[in-house]
Order: structure tokens, then sequence, then C-alpha cells
């Protein structure tokens, strides 16, 4: 119940940010094309299959710490063996996913996240709060909520990344996603 009240007061919190994030002023004047400044011709249009590529790598990167993170948090905190059992084997595969992740981001010379998603520092939060079956609960949820999630994210990179490495990091990582949303799906 106290999950539930959470949980749902985060998301309503959420909606309400995004609600407020929407709000539209005018739209920009249009630009005249026919003018080229020096300053036009220095800001070459973004690759934006390069930029797609990098923020999925980005997001898996921060997906895999909050889920290495979770792995300790549920060793910790579950009062189910099981629980721990998947925790510990979570904390594992992530650990060596995000090591994956890195090496695909180090050519791309952009900045590697250390640290979770907002989403994620939320999540942790809200679980570590928690103990015993309410815990169990939750994390069981959290975490079949997270793979359904992933899955998704990662199945799209499969069909539409013409990034051939981040195509089958993708495609490489899907079994684990399901072996792991498998084993949590099994827990409820």
């Amino acid at each position: 119940m106290k999950f539930t009240t959470i949980l749902l007061t985060a998301s309503l919190a959420g909606a309400a940010l995004g609600a407020a994030a929407q709000t539209r002023g005018p739209a920009p004047p249009p630009q005249d094309q026919s003018i080229v400044t020096a300053e036009a011709s220095r800001r070459a249009p973004a690759d934006t299959t390069n930029t797609r590529s990098t923020e999925f790598l980005m997001d898996a990167l921060r997906a895999s710490i909050a889920n290495t993170r979770m792995g300790e948090l549920a060793m910790e905190q579950s009062g189910d063996q099981r629980v721990r059992d998947y925790g510990a084997r979570l904390k594992s595969d992530f650990a060596s996913h995000a090591a994956d992740i890195q090496q695909l981001l180090m050519p791309l010379g952009v900045p590697v996240p250390t640290q979770l998603s907002a989403e994620g520092i939320s999540h942790l939060a809200a679980l570590a709060r928690l103990s015993g079956k309410e815990f169990d609960m939750a994390f069981v949820q959290q975490m079949i909520w997270a793979h359904t999630d992933a899955i998704e994210r990662y199945g799209a990179q499969t069909h539409a990344n013409p990034d051939r490495s981040v195509h089958e990091f993708a495609a490489a990582s899907l079994p684990m996603l399901r072996e792991q949303l498998a084993k949590a799906e099994a827990l409820r």
C-alpha cells in the first residue's frame, strides 16, 4: 500500500511537471534562408544518426548503472533468498553490460556517464525506503517494468539503427534482458 501511494504521488508529480514543461509560446519568426553568414557556415547540421546512437548508449549505460545498484540493494534489503540471488545476478550482468557500453562510447569522444538518471535515482530512493516483503514486491515490479521497457528500446535499435556496432550490441543484449525479465516474472 505504501509503495502504491509513493508510486501514485510520483506519477502525478511527473504528469504535472510534464504538463508545465509543454506550455507553448509564440512560434519563432521564420529565418531568411537566402542570407548566409560566417556563423551559419560554422554550424554544420548535426549527424542525427550518430546523435541518436549516442543518446541510446548513454541512456543504456545509466540504466545499467541503475540496475547494478538495484541489484546491490536487493542483496541488502530483501527478505527472500530468491530475490537476493536475483539481485546478485542483476548486479553481475549489468556491471558487465555497463563495461561493454563504455567501450562503445569511448571512440565517440563523449563524456561517459557515471551517475544514474533522475528517474533511476527516484526509483532507487523509493526502493531504499522499503524492506522485507514490501521491498520484494516493489523491487520485482520495478524490474519487470524496467526490463520490458529495455527490451522494447533495444529491439527498436536492432530494426532502425544504421550504426552496425550499436545494432549488433543491441541484438546481443536482448537475450540477457529477456532472461532478466523472465527471472523477475518468476519471482512474482
